[in-house]
């Protein structure tokens, strides 16, 4: 059983972090929102991820690389959320810290399997998406392809079926917002838009909490 109080302690500080972050995202909004990109909502939104994550998570070493990538999850879902990009500038760190973290859990458990199957995940999740980017001549953008290699590296690390999951409910929260006239846009061709990060990220920390416990 995981400490209340440890948890509450280790949630404050990601909240923390999470409030430094949104200043990351107001730099990078070329409009500026005043409440998405305000540092409350990302000390609260990181606050609720982290505590969910380290309730079920508890103190594994998986839950350090767990918190990095929601803690850089937030600016770029409010990002796509707003302006339809995901800056590399965020996803790359995402990603590097995640590949580091799960080689040194590989090498201080001496267990290459976790490791070997994130790294699986993460060709197959990156491949898929671009074979749709290529099917729908642009119905998913580069950042979309970039960010399912991070979210296959991540779920991957705990189980295929984590990265199924994830990967469906970002499909379904996706196949929602189409149903939301204030979240649809139009691209150049008329073709219904919608910011499909925002729907990966909470996939993937959903998929994490239910199964990665």
């Amino acid at each position: 059983m995981v400490n209340g109080w440890w948890i509450l302690g280790f949630t404050a500080a990601a909240a923390v972090l999470g409030a430094l972050a949104s200043f990351a995202t107001r730099s990078m909004l070329s409009y500026p929102r005043a409440v998405l990109a305000s540092w409350w909502l990302g000390a609260l939104a990181t606050g609720v991820l982290t505590a969910v994550l380290s309730w079920r998570v508890g103190m594994r070493g998986e839950l350090a690389v767990y918190t990095v990538f929601a803690i850089l999850a937030v600016p770029l879902a409010v990002i796509d959320w707003t302006e339809h990009r995901l800056p590399r500038i965020l996803m790359w760190p995402q990603l590097a810290f995640s590949a580091i973290g799960f080689i040194i859990l590989c090498i201080t458990r001496d267990n290459p399997s976790p490791g070997i199957r994130a790294l699986c995940a993460l060709l197959a999740a990156a491949g898929f998406f671009l074979l749709l980017a290529i099917l729908t001549s642009g119905g998913i953008g580069a950042g979309d392809v970039s960010l399912a290699a991070v979210v296959g590296l991540v779920t991957g690390w705990d189980s295929w079926a984590t990265t199924a999951v994830a990967l469906i409910l970002a499909s379904l929260l996706a196949l929602a917002l189409t149903s939301v006239p204030q979240v649809r846009s139009r691209d150049e061709k008329g073709r219904a838009a919608i910011p499909f990060g925002p729907c990966m990220l909470l996939g993937t920390l959903a998929a994490i909490a239910v199964l990665g416990g």
